[in-house]
């Protein structure tokens, strides 16, 4: 009885500390929060505004809201509250400012939150969250953007001008930009803190560094463009905000039960013998508990976008509750930055080398060994003595295509990942036919993209390749696995040869390649048996793709009439699909919706005191 008692006491004290408590906590300044800023106006000095440590979260928003330069309140320096000089003069504006908090004044300003702990490490995540930045400032000069981050040791200068450099993404105006840097929980959400339970620590990282975040400022929309779901609970339990995600890739699938040993929890409890068993049993509870947490926080969503295809159906699997509670799930293609990439005089009217690029990070899973492999099966059963790219003929056909490997070593791992393909290109004996390029600059990149005639792909269910977009945006012809993003998306499979943009491969190595389903001829002859949405589809080998594309077909697959029609059909897609306008004038039109939800919410979760602040 009494244990029934303090359980029901527990979830009514958490339900008030959820619904009323950390709202008023973190949304309602302190009594007399304007004769705190009347006081610092009317100093002589620039003085910090008193009483500001605890209740910093609604002053710091009174705060950038009523501002004439909201990014002056920044906390790269320290967490205390101060006035800009500007302010301080035109006080009676500022003021005036601090007053506009009616759900339906057409003047009042709105943060959007943007949840994004590593901001400035410049990877495509980052460039999404950059364009859907500018997006937000170009829909409504009422609109702020705050920006979350961890990187402690880089100015918001640094980071504005790093996202002009590397993204080409100019013109923000980062007067409406508000960095707020999270101290205290951000190695919490890094992979490699957590030894055991990755995901679960994840997922309390996360949760800990957005209350963090909330504690700093708290949001009129909430925005995670890294896929952290965890951060949602705050957002939609406790702010009652919208809540807009765009996932790159689901963190839990379905697929990761088929690995388990046991797959219900209530009829194979009967199956436990041993200790052995005991343990896979409750490997089985804790991820279908990390599954159904994973459902619940996504039901919290308002508006998912997707990065593609692939994701878009593995999401609409997981969030099964969105559809019924009317969230809209859709995809939105990332932007590409295709308009800088683009120019007809690199298409193969220009003269190019019959080299093979892979631009891709020095990771295991984006299979570069595989290519090694593939290639050096190639040399050996068409050209068994080869030693060197000049002891090939050559001809019309442009001589033997030789690999590049462009990409950048970030961690340890990548730079042991790169050791090693330096050490099995050792042992294939392809020194001669592999070129390395290392941490080069964008320039490099482009000039590549711009000399080589063919682009690589190897990657099993990449999620979606951008590197395979400025294949195509430069005249580059793909040459790629066929799966998720490159294959249903970018590529794109067709069986008219009058709309081919590429080349696709499979391999043995793939996880989902299923020998019970081969025909024993079609192995023999470099060709796999795949199931595609329930059919059956026959697709090459690397090894056998580069046989028929530079010896057995040649004048048929990869004469430069071929090849420059498909570069041509490649760079016809791009602007529609994948380009930053396109992206931005997608991403305005959910903003619209995101508009009228805040007002909705304010008016209809929150009590009369908080829906004002």
């Amino acid at each position: 009885m009494w244990l029934i008692l303090s359980v029901l006491l527990a979830i009514y004290f958490l339900r008030q500390l959820v619904n009323n408590v950390l709202p008023h906590f973190f949304l309602v300044p302190p009594q007399r929060w304007q004769d705190k800023f009347l006081k610092v106006i009317s100093h002589q000095l620039s003085i910090y505004v008193p009483g500001s440590t605890l209740k910093r979260s609604s002053l710091r928003r009174r705060l950038i809201l009523a501002s004439s330069q909201p990014s002056f309140h920044t906390n790269f320096i320290n967490n205390k509250l101060k006035l800009t000089p500007e302010d301080k003069s035109d006080s009676h504006e500022f003021m005036a400012e601090t007053r506009k908090r009616d759900v339906d004044d057409p003047q009042r300003k709105l943060l959007f939150g943007f949840f994004h702990p590593y901001a400035n490490n410049g990877g495509g995540g980052e460039r999404v969250l950059w364009q859907a930045v500018k997006a937000t400032l170009s829909a409504n000069k009422r609109n702020i953007c705050v920006i979350y981050t961890t990187n402690l040791d880089s100015e918001p200068l640094q980071i504005i001008n790093k996202v002009k450099n590397k993204f080409q993404i100019d013109q923000l105006d980062s007067s409406r930009i508000v960095f707020i840097y999270l101290r205290k929980f951000g190695y919490l959400i890094d992979a490699s803190y957590w030894k055991h339970f990755t995901i679960l620590g994840q997922f309390l990282g996360t949760f800990l560094l957005s209350i963090e975040a909330c504690f700093e400022v708290s949001p009129d929309v909430w925005v995670d463009t890294m896929g952290l779901p965890s951060s949602y609970l705050i957002a939609g339990k406790v702010l009652k905000i919208p809540i807009v995600a765009y996932v790159h890739y689901p963190i839990l699938q379905t697929d990761m039960f088929n690995k388990l040993k046991y797959k219900s929890i209530v009829r194979d409890i009967v199956k436990i013998r041993s200790i052995g068993d005991f343990s896979s049993y409750v490997k089985l509870i804790y991820w279908s508990a990390l599954y159904y947490i994973y459902i619940y926080l996504g039901s919290l969503v308002d508006i998912t976008l997707t990065n593609g295809t692939w994701t878009y159906r593995h999401l609409s699997q997981i969030w099964i509750m969105n559809k019924g509670l009317g969230n809209i799930l859709e995809i939105l293609y990332p932007p590409c930055g295709t308009e800088f990439l683009t120019n007809s005089s690199t298409l193969l009217e220009s003269k190019r080398e019959n080299k093979l690029l892979y631009l891709a990070q020095f990771r295991p899973e984006k299979r570069h060994s595989l290519i090694l492999k593939e290639y050096r099966r190639f040399l050996s059963k068409n050209y068994p003595n080869i030693t060197t790219p000049n002891d090939f003929g050559g001809g019309s056909g442009g001589g033997l295509p030789t690999i590049v490997f462009a990409g950048s070593c970030r961690t340890k791992d990548d730079t042991a990942t790169l050791e090693s393909l330096r050490s099995q290109v050792d042992q294939l004996k392809l020194n001669e036919f592999v070129e390395f390029e290392i941490d080069i600059s964008y320039a490099r990149v482009v000039q590549l993209l711009s000399s080589c005639k063919f682009g690589l792909n190897a990657m099993w269910n990449e999620h979606f390749g951008i590197g395979v977009v400025e294949y195509m945006a430069r005249g580059c012809i793909p040459i790629v696995h066929a799966s998720a993003g490159p294959y249903l998306d970018i590529v794109t499979s067709s069986d008219d040869a009058d709309e081919q943009r590429g080349f696709f491969f499979k391999s043995i190595d793939d996880p989902d390649f299923d020998p019970s389903i081969q025909d024993e001829i079609e192995i023999e002859n470099g060709e796999l048996i795949f199931d595609i949405q329930g059919s059956h589809k026959l697709f090459p080998t690397l090894e056998h793709l580069l046989t028929e594309m530079f010896i057995t077909k040649r004048d048929l697959l990869t004469s430069d009439a071929k090849l420059s029609a498909i570069a041509k059909r490649g760079q016809k897609i791009l602007d529609d699909k994948f380009s930053n306008k396109t992206f931005e004038k997608e991403w305005i039109k959910y903003l619209e919706i995101v508009d009228s939800l805040e007002k909705k919410y304010r008016n209809e979760k929150r009590d009369k005191l908080e829906r004002v602040y």
